[in-house]
């Protein structure tokens, strides 16, 4: 305690603002009950910018909500032709296998047609830009709307990869594609954190970063659920310090 005894110390402690100590005593306590409160289990809620969002323990294949002001978000890779579709640990193949087992033959020319209405053009490989989103009509739109969105791309000698920006354009591309689709809630995986091989707490920090960045430019969607695996708990156990940081973010931007 001889550092409490220092006069330098107590100068400098008393040179502090009272309201700055307040603040910073503030933040501690709130991390401290934040600390103790979050856990996926009981489930993590979020306010960025103007949107919800709710972090918890859930499958993706699950969501059996018949509103047609939500949709569900699917990754696809670049080409949208996708060995995934039949993969149950994916979740653009365990959503599919689960709601439509005796249509996902149909599927590869559902989705041709869907990417020749959006006149989007792909490269001389086949591949689509990053990000190119579409809405699947019926019916695949029951019991909810679903979006593909191009998230990971097929590299030679790499395979199925990732990239931080790939999630920021989806986001982007599935709020403007819903903008004026009566959309108001969206189910959304932590896309990129599977055969996209990125770390599972980096892809949902971006992931935030990139609703919160959309939040601001379109108005309309105002809750977005992320169901994370059982499984994949254990990877996010410390989830509770992006609680934090958001609080922190809001404190000294004036709201997130």
């Amino acid at each position: 305690m001889a550092i409490l005894e220092n006069p330098w110390f107590v100068t400098i402690i008393g040179a502090i603002p009272s309201t700055i100590l307040l603040g910073t005593f503030k933040k501690c306590w709130e991390y401290i009950k934040i600390s103790k409160r979050a856990t996926l289990q009981k489930g993590l809620s979020l306010q960025v910018s103007r949107c919800k969002v709710n972090i918890k323990v859930g499958r993706i294949q699950d969501i059996t909500t018949f509103d047609r002001s939500a949709a569900v978000i699917l990754p696809a890779n670049t080409t949208f032709i996708d060995d995934c579709i039949t993969d149950s640990n994916s979740a653009l193949g365990a959503y599919f296998m689960k709601h439509f087992p005796s249509k996902i033959s149909n599927l590869g020319e559902v989705i041709k047609g869907c990417l020749n209405e959006s006149e989007r053009l792909p490269d001389d490989q086949g591949e689509y830009p990053p990000g190119t989103s579409i809405i699947l009509p019926s019916p695949y739109d029951s019991p909810v709307n679903i979006i593909l969105t191009a998230s990971t791309i097929r590299k030679k000698g790499e395979g199925i990869v990732a990239e931080p920006s790939n999630i920021s354009k989806c986001i982007e591309e599935v709020f403007k594609l819903t903008s004026d689709k009566k959309i108001r809630k969206l189910y959304l995986p932590i896309i990129g954190s599977g055969h996209g091989g990125l770390d599972l707490y980096d892809a949902l920090v971006f992931l935030i970063l990139d609703i919160k960045h959309s939040s601001n430019k379109f108005y309309h969607i105002k809750e977005i659920d992320i169901p994370i695996r059982e499984e994949d708990t254990k990877k996010l156990k410390n989830i509770y310090r992006l609680q934090y940081l958001m609080l922190i973010k809001q404190e000294y931007d004036g709201g997130i």
